[in-house]
């Protein structure tokens, strides 16, 4: 979608097609390393020279460990996980591969094969509805066989739209109770699954805290790029160079201001900001046919203004819901309030929020 060549994809896809474990298949369409397929030929198909080695889950890193590395205790990362054959946090990725599997089937010419990872992955999110779910407390459980529920197993769901819009409330509530008991990794779907559910507020809060598990927290430790955990005591071997630290990096183009490719290359854009309590914002998104410029300023309770400029050759549909009380303005002109999304065209674009006057 960022660049609209789709080389890579045929050249890795029959490799992948191993490497999303369908054949590690059980009831209900669930993967399981306990499966007999987890065997020497698995192995090899997957690339490993030494196929005598197995594969192990991993939900996050590191575990908690009394002396982690030879460099003493460190609590973990995982809030507590239970992990149990069928593993949620593992199908969750299962069936988010499925799907990006199927896209891809459809873009190679192949629709047997589409077709094919489309049914896997209806199969494997009704599973995980269905068995993962507890009705009473409102949240999914670590694993079949389990009623322990970590902040890991239900914002994979929700990042990955596993979650039916009726559970999203209950779910919400229970990630925001677990904070950020998640490591540097994990909170990258942590902030995927809480733009999704409209929680930009919560997510501002998570990226701008400044207790030790925070992005502040590295440089308040000295660190002048993103470090591999939240502090050396969370990892106690901890490298001070890691781009899986870096979540905000992507998360506030791609979910805060919501600037993605509509089309292969940016041909076409959506922008859907989700700026929460922010005061004023400005961004410059690269893309393959160039920049993509943001300005935001909330200037009173009465009028916000957003001002895009777009690349000669890109269009976007700009996304915004005003209420009854509002009217949004492009380039000096109302916009139908039917509408929720604006076309805006290349070059400078001005959109102005404004309350009406009664």
């Amino acid at each position: 979608m960022y660049t609209g060549n789709t080389s890579l994809i045929a050249r890795f896809y029959d490799r992948l097609k191993y490497k999303t474990l369908m054949d590690l298949e059980v009831d209900g369409g669930f993967i399981s390393t306990d499966h007999p397929n987890h065997n020497a030929e698995l192995m090899e198909k997957l690339g490993f020279p030494d196929t005598s080695l197995r594969l192990r889950d991993i939900v996050d890193w590191p575990p908690a460990a009394e002396n982690f590395g030879g460099h003493g205790p460190i609590p973990g990362e995982r809030d507590g996980y239970v992990f149990k054959p069928i593993n949620t946090v593992v199908n969750g990725f299962y069936y988010h591969n499925m799907k990006i599997m199927a896209k891809f089937a459809k873009l190679l010419n192949k629709p047997g094969e589409a077709l094919d990872f489309e049914y896997r992955a209806a199969r494997v999110k009704k599973s995980i509805n269905d068995k993962l779910f507890d009705e009473k407390r409102g949240y999914y459980v670590d694993g079949v066989g389990t009623d322990h529920a970590s902040l890991h197993a239900n914002m994979i769901l929700l990042a990955f739209d596993i979650v039916p819009e009726s559970r999203v409330k209950s779910v919400v509530e229970h990630v925001k109770s677990r904070g950020m008991a998640c490591s540097v990794y994990g909170a990258q779907y942590l902030m995927e699954a809480l733009y999704k559910a409209g929680e930009a507020e919560y997510a501002l809060e998570l990226m701008t805290a400044t207790h030790d598990r925070s992005w502040y927290n590295m440089i308040k430790v000295g660190s002048t790029i993103t470090m591999e955990a939240w502090d050396m005591k969370y990892k106690s071997n901890a490298d001070w160079n890691h781009a899986w630290g870096a979540a905000p990096a992507n998360i506030i183009p791609r979910k805060m201001w919501g600037i993605m490719p509509a089309k292969p290359g940016f041909e076409a854009v959506t922008i859907k900001p989700q700026l929460a309590s922010l005061k004023h914002s400005s961004i410059v998104v690269p893309t393959i046919k160039g920049q993509i410029k943001g300005n935001y300023q909330y200037v009173s309770d009465r009028l916000q203004t957003y001002q895009i400029t777009l690349p000669g050759n890109v269009v976007a549909e700009f996304f915004y819901k005003a209420d009854a009380s509002e009217v949004v303005v492009l380039n000096g002109v109302a916009v139908n309030p039917g509408f929720e999304s604006i076309r805006l065209e290349p070059g400078v674009n001005n959109i102005e929020i404004r309350v009406h006057s009664f």
